[in-house]
């Protein structure tokens, strides 16, 4: 039995004077154990009407499917009516970001905040701004730490500084089906991590963050993680396609020093499509000269091996720009604990066919472990090493440690989305520091790193 009671209560939680809690829901639920039924009890009650027609109109109706949603069931009315699946983009989110405190949903009441489910069991908080909601401002001091949902209606400006005067930053920002002003009103209430969410494409321009990454489209929700990838990648090998075979104007450049165990692999990796290659030996006290030279000579192909002394990482990169030959038309600089799978030598030599860029940075998968099981960390590490070689107006490096290109426009290749049933991107560097260097071998090479640093005002 449905009392005027039960329905004026839901009410006041439908216009955010009453907070939706679980335990909220959990008392609807106990209520309502038949959630078709009791839908059409309180949405044709005549105190809901009398109360809906009353102040907002049919604002309340709306908002009642959208609560009921939330505790269960499901309404064929308004099945109908394709929303964004913010379910899913939430577990997404959650998986990779590992804790939301506060995400703001900006959109009109028929946004199913039901969808947020994952969120209150993180323990966020989620402000909920229904643009066609009645005006009700929670106080600041009511925001929690934890599982309950405000909606509200305000504008920009006004969310701008109710967050600004409570010092909250935002984790989870969405804007769905509202102008896109929202985000850039409210970029100073961003933390600095914040995931940005909308049912509309994420132009960068509008924003001006060119830290943001490739965008992802998924379940409806274009997403964009401000500061880094947000989702947890793990490598899984395809199948390469056919051969392709040496791509014309393809040069293989490297630095190393004490190489000689990693080198093998890393030459091996490109011997198939490379038409060069340059070696710039920065001081080994193994065999790695003989090694690699040994190792060209069995590929067969042209090549330089040349001791260069120095202890800046941009002298020695650019060492081997200086030595790339006239024919060639590109460099791809690895390293030589690094490797180009053979599946991606097609998308490869595609990139440079279709090329609008001099210089693309390339994702690097870095690998934590002996193999290549397990989550890859960081990624994307996107590494510039794909650069267009003229030999009238080289490109260089800049930077004792941390090298970089300068004053190059720099592309940047697609990242895998394979976690998502998306396209996997590429072509990608895959960084395999511990198959071939020892925790004992991997310190000393940090401290070598550090060791340049210093002399050189920079920080590792």
């Amino acid at each position: 039995m449905i009392t005027d009671q039960d329905v004026a209560e839901l009410y006041r939680c439908l216009l955010g004077r009453a907070p939706e809690t679980p335990d909220t829901v959990a008392a609807f639920k106990a209520y309502y154990p038949d959630f078709a039924r009791g839908r059409r009890a309180i949405l044709q009650s005549a105190e809901f009407v009398r109360l809906a027609g009353d102040e907002h109109g049919d604002t309340a109706s709306r908002l009642a499917h959208a609560f009921l949603r939330r505790a269960g069931g499901e309404d064929p009315a308004e099945a109908a009516d394709p929303r964004p699946d913010l379910c899913g983009v939430m577990r997404v989110v959650l998986r990779a970001h590992g804790a939301v405190r506060l995400a703001v949903i900006v959109g009109g009441s028929n946004v199913a905040i039901g969808d947020l489910a994952p969120l209150e069991s993180a323990h966020a908080a989620v402000l909920h701004i229904a643009t066609d909601a009645p005006r009700d401002i929670p106080a600041v001091a009511e925001l929690p730490a934890g599982g309950w949902s405000y909606r509200v209606a305000m504008s920009a400006s006004e969310a701008s500084r109710l967050l600004s005067d409570s010092g909250l930053r935002i984790d989870l920002l969405a804007v769905l089906g509202e102008d896109a002003g929202w985000f850039t009103a409210l970029r100073e209430n961003l933390a600095p991590r914040a995931v940005l969410a909308g049912d509309q494409p994420l132009p960068p321009e509008t924003f001006g963050w060119p830290e943001a990454e490739r965008e992802l489209h998924t379940a409806g929700i274009y997403l964009r993680f401000l500061g880094g990838w947000f989702v947890p990648v793990t490598y899984t090998p395809a199948a390469p396609a056919e051969p392709v075979g040496e791509i014309q104007g393809l040069c293989i450049a490297a630095i190393m020093r004490n190489e000689a165990v990693a080198a093998p692999n890393m030459l091996a990796s490109v011997a198939p499509i490379a038409s060069s290659f340059v070696i710039i030996d920065t001081g080994s006290d193994d065999d790695t000269v003989e090694c690699v030279t040994a190792c060209l000579r069995g590929i067969g192909k042209p090549f330089s091996v040349t001791t260069h002394a120095a202890d800046r990482f941009d002298d020695m990169r650019n060492a081997a720009l200086d030595r790339v030959p006239d024919s060639a038309a590109w460099v791809l600089m690895l390293d030589a604990d690094e490797e180009l799978c053979a599946e991606d030598h097609a998308s490869l030599r595609d990139l440079m066919q279709h090329a609008d860029r001099d210089a693309y940075a390339l994702p690097r998968y870095n690998y934590t472990g002996a193999d290549k099981s397990g989550e890859v960390a960081p990624y994307p590490d996107r590494q510039v090493r794909l650069l267009r070689h003229t030999p009238a107006r080289r490109v260089r490096y800049s930077g004792a440690v941390h090298e970089k290109i300068l004053g190059v426009d720099i592309g940047r290749v697609a990242l895998d989305a394979g976690v998502l049933g998306l396209d996997r991107g590429g072509p990608h560097i895959h960084h395999l520091v511990r198959r071939f260097r020892s925790p004992e071998a991997e310190a000393a090479k940090q401290a070598f790193y550090r060791a340049i640093a210093a002399r050189h005002g920079e920080t590792v």
